[in-house]
């Protein structure tokens, strides 16, 4: 399902699979790299800003969003939970049952672990990331 009242840019080659969704809001922009493939069952949700790099692979039923959908006040009513826009590099494959959250940037080639949760940057490259960006292995690469 597409929804887009924002910008939808589209760099090369790219697949949504079956059952997947993509949200744009007003004002927001989604950036696809060439050789963008997102398997089946995900979702990306942009409010502000998300952006690949060239040849990424999301698995399935993976869910990517920069913003809460939902507004927290402080003491002063400020709201202190704004969108946040996400940067996923070049080469990068994202397991199953992952959630990326608003405000991370993710290193070219880089792997991240099925089931994982990423809330903070993952900074060096040719790194399985787990659950909260903790390093699984160093010194890896993967082939499409």
């Amino acid at each position: 399902m597409l929804e887009i009242s924002g910008t939808l840019m589209v760099l090369g080659k790219a697949s949504i699979g079956s059952g997947s969704k993509i949200s744009i809001a007003t004002n927001a922009v989604l950036t696809l790299g060439d050789d963008f493939l997102m398997t089946g069952r995900s979702s990306i949700i942009c409010q502000k800003a998300i952006s690949f790099g060239e040849h990424c692979l999301l698995s399935w039923d993976i869910l990517i969003m920069d913003t809460d959908f939902h507004e927290i006040l402080n003491q002063e009513d400020e709201i202190i939970n704004l969108p946040k826009p996400i940067h996923i590099g070049t080469h990068v494959w994202i397991g199953c049952r992952t959630t990326i959250l608003k405000g991370v940037d993710i290193a070219d080639n880089t792997i991240i672990a099925a089931c994982s949760t990423i809330s903070c940057n993952v900074s060096k490259s040719n790194v399985i990331y787990g659950d909260n960006g903790r390093i699984l292995k160093e010194g890896v690469r993967w082939l499409r």
